[in-house]
């Protein structure tokens, strides 16, 4: 699998397409800290939401790279459609590692905070950012062409759901009590925003919490795509 990796980040390299979300969330993070000072944890929960975004965009235009004809011959040598699959996934995320480092470390080593952080606020704000992104993969992968055919549909509706998950609280306000709690179907991103935006009173167990919803919120949809994947592939065999 790392070799597997290893090649797919050549290829990303070479076509460009992390050009633009990259440009623009180095050049947004630079922008936003452009106005000093700033609090820390809520700075954060902005850069986390961003990161979600950006990574979403990253794995969008990561997970169709290849022409069919040149998967094909990437599937023989994996040995795997699920195994190229989970290494796109793996490469999308190990991308936005440094997003996530840049994001959390620029406005500490540059002083654009109106105090110092603490170290366990930049731990925790470093796993926030990680773990978002993480979400922000999972969701994108399901948008692959292998489902959607039409690019233009499959970003237009990415879009419509990223939008959905930033404004959990406000349709968790407009809906009946009776519906509310179907707000946990969707991705835990206003959670973690929450926590940050409310840092000192919040305890271990809840900031800790949250971490872990959105890895797991984000591994089960991995998995069911990943699931989904075979069962399409195995249904198209068949045909």
């Amino acid at each position: 699998m790392p070799s597997l990796i290893s090649f797919l980040h050549t290829c990303f390299m070479r076509s460009y397409r992390y050009g633009p979300a990259t440009f623009v969330f180095f050049l947004g993070i630079i922008f936003v800290y452009s106005v000093v000072p700033n609090p820390v944890m809520a700075s954060y929960a902005f850069s986390t939401t961003f990161l979600f975004i950006v990574s979403a965009v990253i794995c969008y235009t990561l997970i169709d790279i290849e022409t069919a004809n040149q998967e094909s011959v990437t599937m023989l040598h994996s040995g795997s459609l699920l195994k190229l699959y989970i290494s796109k996934l793996l490469y999308s995320w190990i991308f936005s590692v440094p997003l996530a480092l840049y994001a959390v470390f620029f406005p500490a080593i540059f002083q654009k905070f109106d105090r110092n952080p603490s170290l366990e606020e930049l731990s925790m704000s470093l796993l926030y950012h990680v773990a978002s992104s993480w979400l922000g993969i999972a969701l994108a992968c399901w948008f692959s062409s292998k489902f959607i055919r039409s690019r233009v549909m499959s970003f237009l509706m990415l879009s419509v759901l990223i939008v959905i998950t930033l404004s959990v609280q406000g349709i968790e306000n407009f809906l009946p009590d009776g519906l509310k709690k179907a707000i946990l179907l969707l991705p835990p991103l206003n959670s973690t925003i929450n926590v940050l935006v409310d840092y000192e009173s919040q305890t271990l167990f809840s900031k800790l919490s949250v971490i872990g919803a959105s890895l797991l919120y984000g591994a089960i949809l991995t998995v069911l795509f990943l699931f989904m994947l075979h069962k399409r592939k195995l249904d198209t065999a068949g045909q």
